[in-house]
């Protein structure tokens, strides 16, 4: 099912020109400069070859989002998403959000075509702690073939706005100003604890400090304190002791 979804949302991105060897090097070698200047260790920068379905270039701050090395996405390249991302953030995105964000960008002429940003919203689940994190991309065409985007690039990073489901927003930079065409939220049906956040809730339970739980389960506090301010906005407290005579 996880294939089928991600065909199409390959379909909705392919463009069957090529880009030249000599003008994606150039492209590349300009755009690693600005991917290493100061948010190379917090944020993560591809540029994504729209023919091959490839990752031209990923920095390395992708393994301690994901758990998966810069050369497993070049490897992998759009398959590696369904991989990554929560299963249910996945195919809300893939099958409704993003064609959506597409489908409209499609309507507007060639030269605002050039100057919009997607941002989009949806969780990642790193591969080796299990850990979900809320993750925002911004991702602009930015090399064409004509009127066809040939090269995407895009700029991930953590969010501390929690989102039940996938969130979407088309923007249209002009100038100094972004003018905000298209946005839309699609949130789950259910809301409910991630399997962290039950890890987190358990240890709060049985007398954890925020410090030991960051600890033991080898992650900044920072992240412990985003996790356990999703757990209260879920679970309608504000307090351990309100949380612990909630589940208990």
């Amino acid at each position: 099912m996880k294939k089928v979804i991600l065909n199409k949302h390959i379909e909705q991105l392919h463009n069957t020109s090529s880009i030249k060897t000599d003008e994606l090097q150039a492209f590349l070698d300009q755009f690693k400069v600005i991917g290493n200047v100061g948010i190379n260790s917090n944020s993560i920068f591809y540029v994504l070859n729209l023919n091959t379905m490839k990752y031209e270039y990923v920095n390395d701050a992708c393994y301690s989002f994901t758990g998966y090395s810069s050369e497993e996405f070049r490897e992998k390249g759009m398959h590696i998403l369904p991989l990554i991302m929560v299963e249910e953030d996945f195919e809300l995105l893939t099958t409704n959000l993003f064609p959506k964000m597409n489908d409209f960008s499609k309507e507007l002429d060639f030269e605002q075509r050039g100057k919009i940003v997607f941002e989009i919203y949806y969780k990642i689940k790193h591969k080796n702690s299990g850990i979900i994190m809320q993750m925002v991309e911004f991702s602009s065409y930015t090399k064409f073939d004509g009127k066809l985007p040939i090269l995407s690039t895009g700029l991930c990073y953590e969010s501390s706005q929690f989102i039940n489901g996938v969130k979407g927003i088309v923007r249209l930079n002009e100038g100094r100003k972004q003018i905000t065409l298209f946005e839309k939220k699609i949130i789950y049906k259910k809301e409910q604890l991630t399997k962290t956040e039950n890890l987190i809730t358990a240890l709060l339970v049985e007398g954890f400090s925020r410090k030991e739980i960051a600890d033991k389960l080898s992650v900044s506090l920072h992240t412990i304190h985003t996790h356990i301010k999703n757990i209260y906005k879920k679970t309608g407290v504000n307090k351990v002791s309100e949380l612990i005579k909630k589940v208990s």
